[in-house]
């Protein structure tokens, strides 16, 4: 068994629980020992694109607190929760220290501690790839593959340049990925954004939401999916106020549910 320990997002943990479970389960299928630090919190991102960046980082200082204690992967259930901890929190803490009157060599040293968790970080799609080796061929028959409409966030393409992996782990599990054409488009979310700027975000929810239902008339999909919940949940809130529905699962839940299907349920 492979330790890791699991960040579940604040996302997942308010508002889709099932997925953080089915990301155990899919976790443990492939060789997995899933470790849950109990004392994790938000990552900050929130707070951070809204503009609060002392209370972004101290939530930044905490996570880096909880995790580092280990040397085993990080695996998150977001692409951009994974961006803010790899990308944003060195700089972001490390200035915060010296706006609250700490010392140089004080931000030096949480600068290289959240540098050192930041390497460990991995979104979960990523993870999955990882474990298959390399060159080894899909036992799967692509023709009988339940599809899934696959939406890339913006953090996951932009920040981690994981534009593959997402459609590399559903292909791994016997589940044929669809794109929608405008993977570059950003589906209106933002965190903040989708409040502060909620005609444009309504705008461009409206458009995805378009393009995704001609992907489903054309190729029969049984839901939609992403690395990133907060998509999902802005995408199925705006499909609830139009009154219509359409499946909307978190990219676990997706191979949760082919793991069972080629274990006969098990």
């Amino acid at each position: 068994m492979k330790p890791v320990e699991l960040f579940v997002t604040c996302m997942v943990d308010a508002f889709r629980p099932t997925a953080g479970i089915a990301a155990v389960r899919v976790l443990e299928r492939r060789g997995a020992e899933v470790r849950f630090p109990q004392e994790q919190t938000c990552c900050g991102q929130f707070s951070y694109n809204g503009g609060y960046h002392h209370e972004a980082a101290q939530l930044a200082r905490h996570f880096v607190a909880v995790f580092e204690s280990s040397d085993h992967p990080i695996v998150a259930l977001s692409g951009s929760c994974a961006a803010m901890v790899i990308h944003e929190y060195p700089s972001l803490i490390a200035e915060d220290v010296l706006s609250t009157g700490g010392s140089k060599e004080e931000a030096a040293d949480w600068k290289h501690r959240a540098e050192q968790v930041g390497l460990r970080a991995i979104e979960l799609s990523q993870w999955i790839t990882q474990q298959r080796p390399e060159g080894a061929a899909a036992s799967h028959d692509a023709k009988s593959a339940t599809s899934v409409v696959l939406h890339q966030g913006c953090h996951m393409r932009r920040l981690l340049k994981a534009n593959a992996e997402p459609e590399a782990a559903l292909r791994q599990s016997g589940i044929q990925p669809l794109t929608v054409g405008d993977e570059d488009q950003c589906c209106g979310f933002g965190g903040t954004y989708s409040m502060t700027e909620w005609k444009v975000s309504t705008a461009l929810a409206d458009a995805k939401w378009d393009n995704i239902k001609k992907v489903v008339q054309e190729h029969a999909a049984t839901c939609l999916t992403s690395a990133d919940l907060g998509c999902l949940l802005h995408l199925e809130g705006r499909q609830s106020r139009l009154g219509e529905t359409f499946p909307v699962l978190y990219l676990a839940e997706v191979i949760d549910q082919a793991d069972q299907q080629e274990k006969g349920g098990t």
